[in-house]
């Protein structure tokens, strides 16, 4: 790749900046008519009180007018009604303004830089009481609002539907944006424009993000605005966007939006005399820039306030893992081989992931978390012991929810695991451990004990391989109560944290067949996930991609595997094609799964010069800002161009990512985002000094990219000259 100064094209045209949010601490206030505005960077969540009913006045960039106020860009017409802010229905009755009374409210400042506003309503008619909290997080642009039932009756209240985010958008022209992809084809970006009728989304696998993620990303033409929101549940999920025709032009309704929990078989959600239940909580922002800008705030969140931190990944660690070269055929000299060469190439934790325990079929007699005595005749605290001398870190695979058909802990309790019709429920070769029990949580805890104890590991892979559906408990309507996975994951979610507690220098990583349990709840809970099972290098672009639109990219976890997901690498391709498949996965946090004892000697010094490469991005790209440059790559023919952009808090540092794919032209100029204009960068590319340049420059003119060949990569690292 190269780069010279005489490339650059200085325009004078005056550009607007990214960067970070404005430095506006979160605030709540009163405003003159017995409302609230809530803020948070720049972005306001206003809330009017007409006759004891609450609505939404306005949601978006601070200081515009409210929306009956404001026609917007092309003339809309003002909303229709009040734009009511909860919906839902309960014993069927309305959950509207108009079916609750509010009783109370309270300012909350739950901490120096996090403010937030509950409001409390009783229900006209039903013994109900709802409780809606709202937080500001510091100054990230960043909303969340979580919902408490309480059935304050004698008798059950059956919750028909009540969404944690329900909102009644402007009349105007609108496209959404959301992420759709099953197994090994996770997150891949598609808009649409929202047209008369409804579009929903609704998953019943049992977990969040096979087949779509619980996120959107809503653009109003009209207001010129962006609205995004994600939900924090790793269980089953709706999302719903419904514009009705009612006799004006379709232009001139209302937008109904709403995404929430999905209770088992679909609803209804049973509350008992006096029970409470918290609903699953929802982030949302909203932005006058674009998809990135909004991206960028629930990142920022996401960063500050929900990812637990333990110095053992700071800085990321370069992982090697045993999956790809080897499967569940494990053997310790061979092990002991890639120790050596995942040491040399200056790897930082070997993970053994699945087929460590049982004899026969470790799927099969998943729960039974001994060894191998065969593969492993002096256990795995040779294996471990030896890793260490290696100066890497150990860890290893588990997948601590399922029991499989044949292991001995499934014999010996079945009573532990997910129920229906008085039959433990099974999918495939597993049943689904019930973590809601509490001997359930205590035999998964003293397993991590062991594994601490035994083999001193400070890496914990947890998997999770079951559709475990929707369908639990007794079959009789009156019995069900439509939280039972709910209870599981709520309960799982605080297994964890209890593992991290216990033990603070444990990495824990987040997986689910790849990417399909990776959600804003269980990242509260784990410190990296697993992205994709897909590995290969051309459908890894797209995978990439899609991840850091979602999460902020220190989480997105991946692998340079090799040509194929054997853990093969073809010696013959140029080493131009080698820096394209290690630089592939350098979105996020990386790794290699290969069959690295079969490597060359200049394939190996291709390897020791990425991974020295990337253990100097892994500085910029943990707590930056992500742009995309370029729209996503095909997963199955990416062309073109791909490219991402990280840009450091201070706005010093920036990493462009750069991937020239099939018919992708020699050259390409990206103009780059984040930059501050009135600082000199020193542009390196490859690690090599190619010029310095002007954050003005960079961002007006652009950066001209060269990659001599299709499938290369570039790297292209700035500085602010002091």
């Amino acid at each position: 790749m190269t780069i010279c100064k005489s490339m650059l094209i200085f325009l004078l045209a005056g550009t607007a900046f990214g960067g970070g949010a404005a430095d506006l601490r979160a605030t709540i206030r009163s405003d003159a008519h017995n409302g609230w505005i809530l803020e948070t960077g720049g972005v306001e969540y206003r809330l009017a009180q007409v006759d004891g009913k609450i609505s939404l006045a306005y949601f978006g960039p601070a200081g515009r007018p409210d929306w009956n106020a404001s026609l917007g860009k092309h003339d809309s017409p003002a909303p229709h009604g009040e734009q009511y802010e909860i919906a839902g229905m309960a014993e069927g009755q309305g959950l509207t303004p108009d079916d609750l009374e509010l009783v109370s409210h309270q300012e909350l400042h739950p901490s120096a830089d996090v403010d937030g506003l509950q409001l409390t309503y009783r229900h006209r008619r039903l013994a109900l009481e709802i409780a809606v909290q709202y937080l500001a997080w510091g100054d990230t642009g960043v909303f969340t609002r979580q919902i408490t039932i309480l059935n304050k009756g004698a008798k059950p209240l059956a919750i028909e539907s009540l969404p944690s985010l329900a909102l009644e958008l402007p009349a105007g022209e609108y496209d959404l944006s959301y992420l759709w992809g099953g197994w090994g084809r996770e997150r891949q970006l598609a808009k649409e424009d929202l047209a008369a009728g409804e579009r929903s989304f609704v998953d019943t696998r049992g977990r969040s993000t096979y087949g779509y993620s619980p996120w959107l990303c809503l653009h109003s033409k009209n207001l010129e605005t962006r609205f995004l929101a994600q939900l924090a549940y790793s269980g089953n999920w709706e999302m719903n966007f419904a514009r009705l025709p009612e006799g004006r032009p379709l232009q001139e309704e209302n937008l109904r939006v709403s995404l929430g929990m999905r209770p088992d078989f679909g609803g209804p959600l049973r509350l008992s005399p006096g029970e409470s239940f918290a609903l699953p909580s929802v982030a949302f922002t909203a932005t006058g820039g674009d998809l990135d800008d909004g991206a960028n705030q629930l990142h920022r969140y996401q960063r500050r306030y929900v990812v637990p931190r333990t110095q053992t990944n700071d800085p990321l660690l370069v992982q090697f893992n045993s999956w790809y070269p080897f499967g569940d055929k494990l053997q310790v000299d061979e092990l002991k081989r890639c120790a050596d060469a995942a040491a040399r190439l200056g790897a930082e934790v070997f993970v053994m992931d699945a087929g460590w325990f049982s004899g026969k079929n470790w799927e099969h007699e998943l729960g039974d978390w001994t060894e191998n005595p065969e593969e492993f005749p002096h256990g795995i605290q040779e294996l471990a012991q030896y890793v260490r001398s290696k100066g890497l870190k150990f860890g290893i695979w588990v997948e601590i929810e399922s029991l499989g058909i044949d292991s001995a802990t499934f014999k010996a309790h079945p009573d532990w695991c997910l129920a229906y019709n008085g039959m433990p429920v099974m999918e495939g070769n597993r049943y689904h451990l019930n973590f809601a029990l509490p001997a359930a949580r205590q035999w998964a805890r003293s397993v991590v004990d062991r594994l601490v104890k035994d083999y001193g590991i400070e890496w914990l892979k947890i998997d999770y391989n079951i559709d475990i559906g929707e369908r639990f408990g007794p079959p009789q309507l009156a019995e069900r109560q439509g939280h039972v996975l709910h209870d599981h994951l709520m309960n799982y979610y605080r297994w964890l944290d209890g593992v991290r507690a216990a033990y603070p220098q444990l990495v824990i990583e987040n997986c689910s067949s790849g990417g399909t349990r990776f959600d804003l709840g269980i990242i509260a809970h784990t410190h990296t996930t697993w992205l994709s099972d897909v590995v290969n290098p051309l459908p890894s672009v797209q995978l990439g991609y899609g991840c850091t639109v979602e999460f902020t990219p220190e989480i997105c976890n991946h692998w340079m595997v090799g040509d194929q997901d054997n853990g093969e690498v073809s010696l013959p391709n140029p080493p131009g094609w080698w820096d394209f498949m290690f630089r592939v996965p350098m979105n996020g946090q990386f790794g290699i799964s290969s069959r690295i004892f079969k490597w060359n000697d200049e394939l190996m010094r291709t390897a020791a010069a990425n991974v020295t490469l990337y253990k100097r991005l892994r500085q910029v790209i943990k707590g930056a800002d992500a742009y995309h440059l370029t729209a996503q790559p095909s997963h199955d023919d990416p062309r073109g161009w791909s490219a991402v952009q990280y840009v450091s808090p201070d706005r010093k540092n920036s990493v462009l990512l750069a991937y020239r794919l099939e018919n992708g032209a020699a050259t390409r100029v990206f103009k780059l985002r984040g930059l501050d204009p009135s600082r000199t960068y020193r542009v390196d590319v490859d690690g090599e000094a190619a010029a310095d340049v002007s954050g003005e420059n960079l961002s007006l003119a652009g950066l001209p990219v060269h990659l001599d060949s299709e499938w290369r990569a570039a790297v292209i690292e700035l500085h602010e000259r002091e």
